[in-house]
């Protein structure tokens, strides 16, 4: 009876304990869930955003079009690359994540810079993205700079290639990094296609 009564505890304890396992595995999906839904969102109104902008005023057209320099643009800062373009699952509970740029890992305080001369089109905190450049750099095409800590370019500026445009923060998840995205004809393409490589 003692033995049997022992085995009935460690059972309960088993139990209870994989009860806990189960409980924590739903809370992290549901965070998870949560977190990609987000993101989703703010990829939306961001898309509107840049939609926006290009009905907008005309920008100060820069001297030189950016399509030509495409595999020889300067990157934003110097860093690790923390996240790519494209659909990457979230995780194992099957979620996914569509990116529309990259993400680039720096100490925060970084100075972050153009990759093309332009004119600043927006410089404001922009739900998740942090503080948040763009510059419109004509026909349609923009590069984005987002998870700054602020901004230190005006709206209406023009800027040539090089020039900082604010210091670098961290992502939604704490871990320093910039966003940074590029539209080529108002659609997002991979930057990694138009930076060149890195030493």
């Amino acid at each position: 009876q003692e033995t049997a009564a022992g085995a009935a505890r460690e059972l309960a304890r088993a139990i209870t304990a994989r009860n806990a396992q189960l409980e924590a595995l739903d809370r992290r999906r549901d965070l998870a869930a949560q977190y990609v839904g987000e993101l989703d969102a703010a990829r939306r109104a961001l898309q509107l955003t840049v939609s926006g902008l290009a009905t907008g005023a005309p920008a100060v057209m820069p001297a030189l079009p950016i399509g030509p320099f495409r595999g020889d643009l300067d990157w934003p800062l110097r860093g690790p690359l923390v996240s790519r373009f494209g659909r990457t699952p979230a995780n194992r509970f099957g979620t996914a994540i569509v990116r529309n740029g990259i993400e680039v890992g720096a100490p925060e305080g970084s100075p972050v810079r153009a990759v093309h001369e332009g004119t600043i089109a927006f410089a404001a905190p922009f739900t998740g993205y942090g503080t948040l450049v763009i510059v419109d750099h004509g026909d349609e095409a923009y590069s984005l700079y987002g998870h700054l800590l602020a901004a230190t370019a005006d709206v209406g500026a023009v800027v040539d290639r090089g020039a900082v445009l604010g210091e670098s923060g961290a992502g939604p998840t704490g871990e320093p990094a910039v966003y940074f995205e590029l539209r080529i004809d108002g659609r997002p393409v991979d930057p990694l296609q138009w930076l060149r490589s890195q030493p």
